[in-house]
């Protein structure tokens, strides 16, 4: 129904009366219309994962396995670009009431746990280091990627993936200019600092 008559013609109660079920009982398991959004995502988040893991093992660093995925995050975004305003804006709702199920359900949960997966893996195969825990680099890199969507969502013209590539190197290689002798590799051109101590 959304993808047929746009996501804010469809109400609750159309979706109720369409589903054949009580609008009580339909609010019972979403009590909102981001809800329902979300749920599905979710569902598409998982089977999404679950579709490319294959994929994933065919990349033999970290980085590679990494940049792969974040190139096919920004396409699955691209294509759920309208639902995006609402599912955010009830991220955004059930974070601040604290709502710990219904954030595992969102979807949250499930990038979070894969990307923490990712992280740990690397610092295991000394790709990362482990002076922070595998699961704040998860939370920090999963933020800065919400960062680059908003700010996708509010300019159009910008360019998803490198965004979501560029939000990964930050993480990586950190913002600060690069000191005379660091011969740094960056990982989001792969050159290397032409920069070295004499």
């Amino acid at each position: 129904m959304f993808e047929e008559y746009g996501y804010e013609a469809v109400t609750m109660e159309r979706i109720a009366v369409e589903g054949d079920v009580a609008k009580a009982t339909l609010y019972s398991y979403f009590p909102m219309k981001e809800a329902l959004v979300a749920h599905h995502l979710r569902d598409e988040i998982v089977e999404g994962m679950a579709a490319l893991a294959d994929q994933l093992a065919t990349h033999r660093s970290f980085v590679s396995r990494m940049q792969f995925l974040l190139r096919e995050s920004a396409a699955w975004h691209a294509a759920k670009r309208a639902y995006l305003p609402p599912y955010l804006r009830y991220l955004h709702g059930i974070a601040d009431s604290a709502e710990n199920g219904a954030i595992q359900d969102a979807g949250s949960t499930v990038t979070w746990n894969a990307l923490t997966a990712m992280f740990r893996a690397a610092q295991q195969g000394s790709e990362v280091a482990r002076a922070i825990p595998a699961e704040q680099l998860a939370w920090s890199l999963q933020y800065l990627l919400y960062g680059a969507v908003t700010h996708w969502l509010l300019y159009p013209d910008t360019d998803l993936t490198a965004a979501f590539l560029q939000a990964f190197a930050l993480l990586m290689n950190g913002a600060a200019a690069n000191k005379p002798g660091d011969a740094r590799k960056s990982i989001s051109t792969g050159k290397t600092n032409p920069r070295r101590s004499r």
